[in-house]
């Protein structure tokens, strides 16, 4: 396991991604910005904090995309399995830092943020399989599509998921599925690509 935790560079990308994380939740909390506006819909104005889990979802992709083929491709250990326990850790330890943050703040942005980075990053998982390395814009993408279309009169749209407030049940199921779907997608494709590999 030491080795696979250094392949992967965990030891170094987790710590530093989750600090960023936690302290782009202090500065940002409830804040707003202006973005400019490519449909004649868009209000102009986004909640920051929809940003913040994109840091989250480049180190993990950093921290997936670090393999040692040959050894990987050979071992016996459960490579695969041990990639999906550091997503579901990183997304735990995501969640409990929004948490503390939002508590300590008083921020709902900030409490919402680790069920949006759950999603985002589920989001990434399943686009990685088709897109590779380029899978990080995806939830970039999916913010400037929140940020663009998702609204409507000031109320986000179900769709966006990122946008709904912390109670919406739509939101959080949509988010364990995205997870879970990523999940399968990475595991499926790792097997598969393992198996064509060693013939």
């Amino acid at each position: 396991m030491p080795l696979w935790w250094k392949a992967r560079r965990a030891h170094t990308v987790l710590p530093l991604t989750l600090a960023v994380f936690a302290v782009f939740l202090l500065v940002v909390r409830d804040s707003s910005a202006e973005l400019p506006a490519l449909l004649p819909s868009f209000s102009g104005t986004v909640v920051t904090a929809l940003l913040v889990p994109v840091p989250v979802c480049a180190g993990l992709m950093v921290c997936l995309g670090s393999r040692l083929d040959g050894a990987e491709d050979s071992g016996i250990r459960r490579v695969l399995v041990l990639d999906a326990v550091l997503v579901l850790v990183l997304l735990a330890a995501t969640a409990l830092v929004a948490a503390a943050v939002g508590g300590l703040t008083g921020s709902s942005a900030a409490q919402e943020a680790g069920r949006n980075t759950a999603f985002l990053c589920g989001l990434t998982l399943c686009l990685r399989p088709l897109l590779g390395m380029r899978a990080v814009l995806v939830p970039v993408v999916w913010i400037m599509a929140v940020a663009e279309a998702g609204y409507r009169n000031g109320h986000p749209l179900a769709w966006t998921v990122v946008a709904r407030p912390l109670s919406d049940v739509y939101a959080a199921a949509a988010s364990t599925a995205v997870v879970a779907v990523g999940l399968a997608a990475h595991l499926l494709v790792g097997t598969s690509e393992r198996a064509r590999n060693a013939e």
